[in-house]
């Protein structure tokens, strides 16, 4: 322990040392290694409903599109980190299979992106840097590795206030941030101002809210949960939101959603 203790504080010193750097990314991977296993280094940071930047990723470059570029072009508006960087109660470490919702292991989401990551397991530090709405610092771990466990995630949350400080610090200044969103960018929904688009407006407001908590991958139950209605009630819905929208089912409205922010980012 007193081994491991002293590996992680030389590495959280060099840390340290980089913030302001281009070396800080990296620097703070070699300082996470000293206390866990784990594949993927990634910091994604988030402002109002801009698309994601990628601060820095560990990945070889064929990898990177997959995790990367293609979940910036779009399909970050359905990942629970994104919900994560959004709220702005929100911050620390945060795990993928606690915070996601109860279906979502099978929407669309998982089975079109997330699957092709080859991630198992996420694990990730929400900040809240000075110019962006927030950053996530995520660690995975991909199908052949076990999933953290309790050792690992207790050792993160043991470095999480000075790593989130040191973070915070570094990508709080200027030349590492976009610049602080206006009110009116915060309020904006992108997943529901896409919805609108795709529909050509015939979704009604309600409608379009449970078609968000659909494609997040939100089951009845739950919908009716966040919405305070009846899971009879979604079912009415879901089926008036297929008729409207000519489909039969959530593998449509995927393909339709992600052909919308693709159109949209073309124009």
């Amino acid at each position: 322990m007193d081994k491991l203790f002293g590996a992680w504080n030389a590495a959280a010193a060099a840390a340290f040392n980089a913030l302001g750097t281009d070396d800080f990314p990296e620097k703070v991977e070699a300082a996470l290694r000293t206390i866990l296993d784990f594949d993927i280094l990634m910091v994604f940071g988030y402002c109002g409903a801009e698309r994601p930047i990628g601060c820095y990723h560990n990945m070889e470059p064929n990898r990177s599109k997959t995790v990367i570029d293609a979940y910036a072009s779009g399909p970050y508006l359905l990942d629970p980190f994104y919900s994560a960087a959004m709220d702005l109660k929100v911050s620390g470490v945060r795990r993928l299979k606690t915070m996601a919702p109860d279906h979502f292991y099978s929407s669309e989401y998982y089975k079109h992106h997330y699957v092709l990551t080859g991630i198992r397991d996420e694990v990730g530090i929400v900040c809240r840097p000075r110019n962006w709405t927030g950053v996530v610092i995520s660690l995975t771990r991909p199908v052949s590795a076990p999933v953290f466990g309790r050792r690992d995630l207790t050792a993160i949350r043991d470095v999480e206030p000075l790593l989130r400080l040191m973070a915070e610090n570094h990508w709080g200044r200027d030349e590492y941030g976009p610049g602080a969103p206006s009110g009116a960018e915060r309020r904006q929904d992108p997943i529901n101002e896409t919805l609108n688009r795709m529909s050509f407006g015939i979704l009604t407001p309600r409608e379009i809210e449970i078609t968000s908590l659909i494609l997040r991958g939100h089951s009845n139950v739950s919908i009716a949960d966040s919405l305070s209605i009846s899971p009879g009630t979604v079912k009415i819905h879901r089926k008036n939101i297929h008729q409207k929208l000519e489909i039969s089912n959530q593998s449509e409205l995927f393909a339709m959603f992600i052909r919308e922010l693709s159109t949209s980012a073309a124009a």
